[in-house]
């Protein structure tokens, strides 16, 4: 009867050991969750901030392109007026091109030597125009 009685013993002192063991392991085990619930938390109230401020990026980004896209098409308008007195200038020198043919032919006239002298820098500066619009014509 003695070994049955120092058996029981044994095995309530193990179960004893077990049971603290297994309080040791949970309250780790407690702990740990703990530390993992705060620091998810923390996470995701960092994830939030950084969130927000994506969204504001994302807005001056936007901002910025609206910005960039009002410039870029009054530069559009710019580039048009430009075109347009090219035109202009070519369609005026092509114009007087004939009148300086006559005047060529006749340089005794009176008081037209400056006047042919300029038309005929017109007429280099119109040539030069027609060039550069033929080069352009060829790229497009």
């Amino acid at each position: 009867m003695t070994f049955v009685h120092i058996g029981v013993f044994l095995l309530a002192v193990s179960f004893a050991i077990f049971a603290i063991y297994l309080c040791i392991v949970l309250t780790r085990i407690s702990g740990l969750l703990t530390t993992v619930g705060s620091t998810a938390n923390r996470m995701a109230d960092k994830a939030d901030v950084s969130i927000k401020e994506l969204e504001l990026t994302i807005v001056e980004a936007r901002t910025s392109a609206t910005d960039v896209q009002l410039k870029l098409d009054a530069l559009n308008s710019v580039a048009e007026t430009a075109k347009n007195l090219g035109d202009t200038m070519y369609t005026a020198t092509d114009s007087v091109h004939g009148m300086v043919k006559t005047y060529a032919k006749q340089p005794d006239l009176p008081g037209t030597k400056p006047f042919v002298g300029l038309i005929q820098l017109a007429e280099f500066a119109s040539s030069l125009f027609s060039t550069w619009k033929k080069a352009e014509n060829i790229t497009k």
